[in-house]
């Protein structure tokens, strides 16, 4: 039931509706069919610009007088009226006609005129606990001031429908014929907006909304037609068809939260968050800091330092797990640690369903190289060494490059994770003394956490420290010792991970060097035991894949080994050479 807000709810929301652009007027009836529990939404615009007469049956009619329209709707004709104290409509410029429908539930014919009051409101109980898109009963009551409105709505319980004139301080209700649900005609809105923006807006929705029937109409003319057709049929239209299906399904629940979405994987990145869309339980709402910092997070070995995936996240939590600010805008919220820590293991959780390998782009007009199968790594056949740089591998139907450095740089780097956990630190057969500098001994107190990860130490004065423990796989390197902790102490390496992963660039393998047949089998075999194969610990792909059909379409061939099977080589006739060139297309 709609109903005027009392006193102390209103001191906490700010006066007036952000109804600047087009956008926002069209965000804010969108969101009353949602709340409404819409299936079907229609949206039409018709101006920007270009001034539009009015309907009269099947044939258009204007009132114009000096530079003003007057008119007036009637059931489904438009009636002219006097000046005077009457209805007036829009003045010629850069207005619009904003048309919003839906199948919801409607609103009752005594309830109307309520609606378009300030603060009035059937969403809004306990600020603390509020589930609906609008809750503030701003919205209609600035449009009204703004703009002729017009509001068509019928229950379903209800016979009969109700409709509603409303401008400046004037408002009339009377009883009309209507199907079911709500249609809210703007009659010469002016603001800056365009078609494009709106567009937009309505394909975001359709991320977290995907369910939705929803049809956008332009001029008369249709733009966007989406039939409900899910989240990657929404991320189609969102991202474009190529990028749309390189995305990951994301999927978890528990505790009372719940994460769905689609996100890309290192193939596909951005260095600003701009195609990266949140929702909170069906909220289009601005990344909190926190939350965005939780998603880099799960990304950092799979993207360079700076960038950030693109795709949708719907994430549903408990009402007490986020708070909502009550703006207009009604897009900043905040989270708890526990809300992050679910994501976080929910993107960890995705990422352990789906190998990821990084694709680089050819020259054109080559197609790009395909990453590994989402399925999994198979033990890779060591082939040859290209460049001694690039080991060669096949597994099945594809053949792998893989870069030795980045490789042995991944083997290292999980060894050294493995032993810190299961050995820890291990004292050292003799303690090693550091001489420090005056800005590096300031350092000392704030970087206490990650230094204790990697040393125990003691203050042995002014200037000076011995370390007294250190990890086992540092034991050999007593001189490289005090350069490690130096190193960790700037903040060379910002965290313990970091630190490890260039330790572990010294010793690995470097491009350039030779490696025997054995050696190469070794260094993948070691690789593909690793948690995160695909990927070095600075976030570079250790691995690239390549599709025999994307051999054979690349040379032209009509076929190439027989499905099903591995190549294999194939032993000369005897007595004859093995022929120079293999038989077929």
């Amino acid at each position: 039931m709609i109903r005027p807000l009392p006193e102390e709810l209103r001191g906490l929301l700010a006066r007036g509706e952000v109804l600047f652009s087009l956008r926002d007027v069209v965000r804010e009836l969108l969101e009353n069919a949602l709340d409404a529990g819409a299936k079907r939404v229609r949206v039409e615009l018709y101006g920007g610009g270009r001034e539009r007469a009015f309907p009269e049956g099947n044939t258009w009619r204007a009132f114009p007088e000096g530079n003003t329209w007057r008119a007036f709707p009637e059931g489904n004709t438009w009636r002219a009226f006097p000046e005077g104290n009457t209805w007036r409509a829009f003045p010629e410029g850069n207005t619009w006609r904003i048309v919003v429908e839906d199948d919801g539930q409607g609103i009752p014919l005594a309830e109307l005129p309520l609606a378009v009051e300030p603060f009035a409101t059937s969403k809004l109980l306990d600020p603390g606990r509020i589930t609906a898109l609008g809750f503030r009963g701003q919205a209609l009551y600035a449009l009204r001031q703004a703009a002729l409105l017009r509001i068509r709505s019928r229950p379903r319980f209800q016979v009969g429908g109700g409709l509603l004139l409303a401008q400046g301080e004037r408002v009339e209700v009377r009883e009309v014929a209507a199907p079911p649900g709500t249609r809210v005609e703007v009659v010469g809105w002016e603001g800056e907006g365009s078609e494009r923006e709106v567009a937009e807006l309505l394909r975001r929705y359709l991320l977290h909304y995907p369910w939705l029937s929803l049809a956008f109409f332009a001029e008369g003319e249709a733009r966007l037609l989406f039939p409900g057709a899910g989240l990657k049929e929404a991320a189609r239209l969102a991202f474009g068809r190529v990028l749309a299906e390189r995305l990951l399904p994301v999927e978890r629940e528990a505790g009372g939260m719940r994460l769905q979405g689609l996100l890309s994987g290192p193939q596909a990145s951005r260095t600003r968050p701009d195609l990266l869309f949140l929702a909170i339980n069906g909220r289009p709402v601005a990344w909190p800091e926190g939350l965005l910092k939780t998603v880099r997070r799960a990304y950092r070995e799979l993207l360079p330092e700076g960038h950030f995936p693109v795709g949708v996240l719907n994430l549903t939590l408990p009402l007490e797990a986020f708070r909502l600010r009550l703006d207009a805008r009604k897009e900043e919220v905040a989270v708890l640690e526990e809300a992050e820590a679910f994501v976080e293991e929910g993107l960890r959780e995705a990422f352990q369903r789906h190998n990821l390998a990084r694709s680089l782009p050819e020259p054109r007009p080559l197609m790009p190289l395909s990453p590994p199968t989402p399925s999994g790594l198979p033990r890779l056949r060591y082939l040859g060494q290209f460049r001694e740089s690039y080991l060669l591998a096949e597994a099945g139907d594809t053949l792998y490059l893989v870069d030795q450095h980045a490789a042995h740089e991944r083997v290292i780097y999980e060894e050294f994770l493995r032993r810190l956990k299961e050995e820890g630190l291990k004292a050292l057969p003799y303690p090693v003394l550091v001489e420090l500098s005056p800005l590096e001994e300031s350092l000392l107190p704030e970087r206490k956490e990650v230094l204790a990860s990697l040393f125990a130490l003691e203050a042995f004065g002014p200037g000076r420290v011995r370390l007294l423990a250190a990890p086992s796989f540092l034991h050999p390197y007593p001189l490289l010792l005090p350069e490690i902790f130096r190193e960790a102490l700037r903040g060379e390496g910002k965290s313990l991970t970091e630190l490890l992963a260039r330790l572990a660039c010294l010793p690995a393998v470097k491009a350039g060097h030779p490696l025997s047949r054995t050696e190469g089998q070794a260094l993948l075999d070691a690789l593909l035991q690793c948690q995160t194969p695909w990927v070095c610990p600075h976030g570079r792909p250790t691995l690239l894949a390549l599709k025999e059909e994307d051999l054979i379409r690349r040379f032209g061939r009509r076929s190439g080994a027989r499905a099903g099977e591995e190549s294999r080589p194939r032993r000369p006739e005897e007595g004859l050479p093995e022929e120079p060139w293999p038989r077929g297309g």
